[in-house]
Protein backbone atom coordinates (compact mmCIF):
# COMPACT_ATOMS: atom_id res chain seq x y z
CA UNK A 1 0.00 0.00 0.00
CA UNK A 2 1.38 3.44 -0.93
CA UNK A 3 1.66 6.23 1.60
CA UNK A 4 -1.09 8.12 -0.27
CA UNK A 5 -3.38 5.10 0.05
CA UNK A 6 -2.57 4.81 3.76
CA UNK A 7 -3.18 8.53 4.18
CA UNK A 8 -6.54 8.33 2.36
CA UNK A 9 -7.53 5.44 4.61
CA UNK A 10 -6.48 7.35 7.76
CA UNK A 11 -8.40 10.43 6.60
CA UNK A 12 -11.54 8.38 5.88
CA UNK A 13 -11.48 7.17 9.50
CA UNK A 14 -11.73 10.77 10.73
CA UNK A 15 -15.29 11.32 9.50
CA UNK A 16 -16.88 10.68 12.92
CA UNK A 17 -14.30 12.69 14.91
CA UNK A 18 -14.76 16.20 16.28
CA UNK A 19 -13.70 19.10 14.09
CA UNK A 20 -10.54 19.92 16.06
CA UNK A 21 -9.30 16.34 15.87
CA UNK A 22 -10.10 16.19 12.16
CA UNK A 23 -8.19 19.40 11.47
CA UNK A 24 -5.11 18.47 13.49
CA UNK A 25 -5.00 14.88 12.19
CA UNK A 26 -5.40 15.94 8.55
CA UNK A 27 -2.58 18.42 9.08
CA UNK A 28 -0.42 15.72 10.67
CA UNK A 29 -1.12 13.25 7.85
CA UNK A 30 -0.28 15.92 5.28
CA UNK A 31 2.90 16.76 7.24
CA UNK A 32 3.99 13.11 7.08
CA UNK A 33 3.50 13.14 3.32
CA UNK A 34 5.51 16.35 2.84
CA UNK A 35 8.49 15.53 5.04
CA UNK A 36 10.17 13.11 2.57
CA UNK A 37 10.43 16.14 0.26
CA UNK A 38 12.17 18.18 2.97
CA UNK A 39 9.07 20.30 3.53
CA UNK A 40 7.79 21.12 7.00
CA UNK A 41 4.28 22.66 6.87
CA UNK A 42 3.79 25.11 9.76
CA UNK A 43 0.34 25.72 11.26
CA UNK A 44 -0.44 29.43 11.58
CA UNK A 45 -3.63 31.46 11.91
CA UNK A 46 -6.76 30.23 13.61
CA UNK A 47 -5.72 26.61 14.04
CA UNK A 48 -2.55 27.75 15.84
CA UNK A 49 -4.74 29.84 18.16
CA UNK A 50 -7.02 26.82 18.66
CA UNK A 51 -4.04 24.63 19.56
CA UNK A 52 -2.62 27.16 22.03
CA UNK A 53 -6.02 27.79 23.65
CA UNK A 54 -6.62 24.05 24.00
CA UNK A 55 -9.60 24.11 21.68
CA UNK A 56 -11.36 27.12 23.27
CA UNK A 57 -11.03 29.11 20.06
CA UNK A 58 -12.53 27.53 16.94
CA UNK A 59 -11.54 28.10 13.36
CA UNK A 60 -13.02 27.23 10.01
CA UNK A 61 -9.90 26.34 8.03
CA UNK A 62 -6.30 25.20 8.28
CA UNK A 63 -3.61 27.74 7.37
CA UNK A 64 -0.20 26.30 6.57
CA UNK A 65 3.04 28.03 5.65
CA UNK A 66 5.23 26.03 3.29
CA UNK A 67 6.86 26.08 -0.11
CA UNK A 68 5.99 23.88 -3.08
CA UNK A 69 2.31 24.65 -3.57
CA UNK A 70 2.51 22.58 -6.74
CA UNK A 71 3.36 19.50 -4.69
CA UNK A 72 0.74 20.39 -2.07
CA UNK A 73 -1.84 20.68 -4.85
CA UNK A 74 -0.92 17.24 -6.19
CA UNK A 75 -1.06 15.62 -2.75
CA UNK A 76 -4.31 17.28 -1.70
CA UNK A 77 -5.86 16.18 -4.99
CA UNK A 78 -4.72 12.59 -4.37
CA UNK A 79 -6.19 12.78 -0.86
CA UNK A 80 -9.61 13.67 -2.25
CA UNK A 81 -9.55 17.44 -1.76
CA UNK A 82 -11.03 19.79 -4.35
CA UNK A 83 -9.41 23.11 -5.28
CA UNK A 84 -11.71 26.07 -4.64
CA UNK A 85 -9.96 29.38 -5.20
CA UNK A 86 -7.09 29.61 -2.71
CA UNK A 87 -8.36 26.66 -0.67
CA UNK A 88 -8.35 22.89 -0.93
CA UNK A 89 -11.66 21.55 0.36
CA UNK A 90 -12.53 18.06 1.54
CA UNK A 91 -16.29 17.61 1.13
CA UNK A 92 -16.42 14.44 3.27
CA UNK A 93 -14.80 16.14 6.25
CA UNK A 94 -16.09 19.66 5.62
CA UNK A 95 -12.65 21.24 6.08
CA UNK A 96 -10.48 23.45 3.95
CA UNK A 97 -6.77 24.18 3.82
CA UNK A 98 -5.04 27.33 2.63
CA UNK A 99 -1.36 28.05 2.12
CA UNK A 100 -1.29 31.84 2.52
CA UNK A 101 2.49 32.14 2.10
CA UNK A 102 5.58 30.18 1.10
CA UNK A 103 7.69 31.52 3.99
CA UNK A 104 7.02 32.34 7.61
CA UNK A 105 7.03 36.15 7.84
CA UNK A 106 7.18 38.22 11.03
CA UNK A 107 8.03 35.10 13.01
CA UNK A 108 11.10 33.25 14.21
CA UNK A 109 11.49 29.77 12.70
CA UNK A 110 13.48 28.71 15.76
CA UNK A 111 10.33 29.17 17.87
CA UNK A 112 8.27 26.68 15.85
CA UNK A 113 7.16 23.82 18.05
CA UNK A 114 6.33 20.22 17.29
CA UNK A 115 2.99 19.25 18.85
CA UNK A 116 2.47 15.53 19.38
CA UNK A 117 -1.12 14.34 18.94
CA UNK A 118 -2.78 11.47 20.83
CA UNK A 119 -2.61 9.41 17.61
CA UNK A 120 1.19 9.49 17.70
CA UNK A 121 1.34 11.89 14.75
CA UNK A 122 2.52 15.48 15.06
CA UNK A 123 2.17 18.95 13.59
CA UNK A 124 4.50 21.94 13.50
CA UNK A 125 3.03 25.14 14.95
CA UNK A 126 4.20 28.76 14.87
CA UNK A 127 5.73 29.77 18.21
CA UNK A 128 3.39 31.05 20.91
CA UNK A 129 5.07 34.46 21.02
CA UNK A 130 4.66 34.87 17.27
CA UNK A 131 0.97 33.90 17.17
CA UNK A 132 0.30 36.32 20.04
CA UNK A 133 2.16 39.01 18.11
CA UNK A 134 0.12 38.16 15.02
CA UNK A 135 -3.12 38.67 16.96
CA UNK A 136 -1.67 41.82 18.56
CA UNK A 137 -0.96 43.31 15.12
CA UNK A 138 -4.50 42.49 13.95
CA UNK A 139 -5.84 44.04 17.16
CA UNK A 140 -3.89 47.27 16.63
CA UNK A 141 -3.90 47.70 12.85
CA UNK A 142 -7.27 46.19 11.91
CA UNK A 143 -9.03 47.14 15.16
CA UNK A 144 -10.12 43.50 15.44
CA UNK A 145 -11.70 43.04 18.87
CA UNK A 146 -11.71 39.26 18.45
CA UNK A 147 -7.95 39.25 17.82
CA UNK A 148 -7.47 41.52 20.85
CA UNK A 149 -9.43 39.09 23.00
CA UNK A 150 -7.65 35.94 21.83
CA UNK A 151 -4.22 37.53 21.84
CA UNK A 152 -4.49 38.61 25.45
CA UNK A 153 -6.03 35.26 26.44
CA UNK A 154 -3.07 33.38 25.02
CA UNK A 155 -0.67 35.82 26.67
CA UNK A 156 -2.28 35.23 30.07
CA UNK A 157 -2.42 31.43 29.72
CA UNK A 158 1.19 31.10 28.56
CA UNK A 159 2.66 34.10 30.45
CA UNK A 160 5.13 32.07 32.51
CA UNK A 161 6.85 30.58 29.47
CA UNK A 162 6.86 33.55 27.09
CA UNK A 163 10.04 35.20 25.85
CA UNK A 164 8.74 38.66 26.71
CA UNK A 165 11.96 40.43 25.66
CA UNK A 166 11.61 38.90 22.18
CA UNK A 167 7.98 40.02 22.00
CA UNK A 168 8.83 43.59 23.02
CA UNK A 169 11.62 43.74 20.44
CA UNK A 170 9.31 42.46 17.67
CA UNK A 171 6.47 44.81 18.68
CA UNK A 172 8.92 47.73 18.64
CA UNK A 173 9.96 46.78 15.06
CA UNK A 174 6.30 46.80 13.99
CA UNK A 175 5.00 50.13 15.25
CA UNK A 176 4.85 52.28 18.37
CA UNK A 177 1.12 51.56 18.74
CA UNK A 178 1.85 47.82 18.66
CA UNK A 179 4.44 48.19 21.40
CA UNK A 180 2.07 50.28 23.53
CA UNK A 181 -0.71 47.70 23.21
CA UNK A 182 1.69 44.88 24.14
CA UNK A 183 2.81 46.84 27.20
CA UNK A 184 -0.87 47.25 28.19
CA UNK A 185 -1.43 43.52 27.84
CA UNK A 186 1.66 42.71 29.88
CA UNK A 187 0.43 44.96 32.72
CA UNK A 188 -2.92 43.14 32.88
CA UNK A 189 -2.69 40.30 35.34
Amino acid sequence: MSSIEQARQAISQLVSKNRYEVMTEVTAIFTELMEPYGIKPVVVGGLAVEIYTRNQYTTQDIDLIMGRRDLANEIFFQLGFKKEGRHWFNPDLGISVEIPNDVLEDADEDRIIKVHLPSGRYVYVIGIEDIILDRLRACVHWKSTSDCEWGIRMLKVHRDRLAVDYMILEARKDHLSTLKKLEEWLKEE
